[in-house]
């Protein structure tokens, strides 16, 4: 009979451990969604955005395995740790640079000579004020 009831207190507490587990997988995911839609708050409030890639791929994951939780919020872009963490100053590649010159249809004119730039030029002194200063870290998710 003793043997009966220690399989009974085993099927218990598997139970309360699998209610443990699964009720912590839950505020995980509300503590994910939280922080999503604050980072994404806060990426509209600091004007991240240029495609929309970005933004549009915050978001939030939890990872389970038998003996561990693990929630990853980000952005799954290559550019994020640069968004992120910023650049130190050093030289950009170039054709970047062009491309988002081009899509924010940007036009500078030279103040000595009063003549519009072309995108490169405007690209190239983009290049340089980031070779000079490097870009300043926007991490928003540790702001939230």
């Amino acid at each position: 009979m003793p043997e009966q009831n220690s399989n009974t207190l085993d099927e218990i507490m598997v139970e309360v451990y699998r209610a443990i587990y699964s009720a912590l997988e839950s505020r995980l995911h509300l503590i994910g969604s939280v922080i999503d839609a604050e980072s994404r708050k806060e990426i509209l409030a600091q004007q991240i955005y240029d495609k929309g890639d970005f933004y549009g791929n915050t978001g939030y994951l939890v990872e389970t395995s038998p003996s561990t939780m693990i929630l990853r919020v980000g952005s799954n872009v290559k550019h994020e740790p640069f968004v992120l963490g910023g650049k130190v100053p050093s030289w950009t590649p170039i054709a970047p640079l062009i491309a988002w010159v081009e899509r924010k249809h940007l036009s500078w004119t030279d103040k000595e000579t009063g003549k519009a730039l072309t995108v490169a030029e405007i690209a190239y002194l983009i290049r340089g004020k980031i070779k000079r200063e490097g870009i300043a870290a926007r991490n928003v998710f540790a702001s939230v």
